[in-house]
């Protein structure tokens, strides 16, 4: 609920400065010589600008790849570009007046960059649980569907995964236990999950949800559940 708030609160901040920064660069527009529909295009190029360059960097830090520079350049100059737009804008009067057209371009920034922040931060950390997870996986001997995953290590003999079985690439070792965590109680039941709650639960793409789905697979046909139930 305090997330929801917090980004609830940060969408409002950055739509109402997003609406002033834009009017402002729209009136510098206008008072330089263009008109028309192309007046109105050219304050988008700059906050879109802004949008682009943010969505690749998060995009980049999600997959765990290096962040291109040129996502940081442009990025720069989108931010240099929405603030000398809205300084020219308040410059006729004078100094105070600038920094006052100013704030709404620096609240955009800033509001932005915050909810991008929770966005980064709401991403699953498998490197935080793995310590914590399972790695085997144990069968129930009867047909009893309401299990309790601590209750298997009791009822049942462990069941060693052969990793050849089911092969995946490295890249997604961090996520096979914290995938074997979440979705427990649907493999002791020998149903694994779908491509889609995989990606809604643990915050992944369609390729790696794919091969989590079917390296859970795996453990079921391994184990013998398909067959308990």
């Amino acid at each position: 609920m305090i997330r929801f708030l917090t980004a609830a609160v940060v969408i409002l901040l950055a739509g109402v400065a997003a609406v002033v920064s834009y009017r402002h660069a729209y009136e510098v527009v206008i008072a330089n010589g263009e008109s028309g529909w192309v007046a109105y295009l050219v304050p988008l190029t700059i906050d879109g600008l802004i949008f682009a360059s943010s969505m690749v960097l998060l995009d980049t830090a999600r997959r765990g790849g290096a962040r291109p520079v040129l996502a940081y350049l442009t990025l720069a100059l989108g931010i240099l570009a929405t603030l000398a737009a809205n300084v020219m804008h308040g410059w006729a009067h004078g100094p105070i007046g600038a920094v006052v057209a100013a704030w709404p371009a620096v609240a955009l920034v800033l509001s932005y960059e915050l909810l991008m922040g929770l966005i980064r931060r709401s991403a699953v950390t498998p490197q935080v649980q793995a310590d914590a997870v399972p790695v085997q996986v144990t069968a129930p001997n009867d047909g009893d569907t309401n299990i309790a995953p601590a209750d298997l290590d009791e009822r049942t003999p462990e069941i060693e995964v052969q990793p050849d079985l089911v092969p995946e690439p490295d890249v997604d070792a961090p996520y096979r236990p914290v995938a074997v965590a979440t979705f427990l109680s649907e493999v002791a039941q020998g149903e694994p999950p779908s491509v889609r709650t995989i990606k809604d639960r643990l915050n992944v793409g369609t390729d790696r949800a794919r091969r989590l789905q079917a390296y859970l697979g795996g453990l079921v046909d391994t184990s013998g559940l398909a067959n308990s139930n």
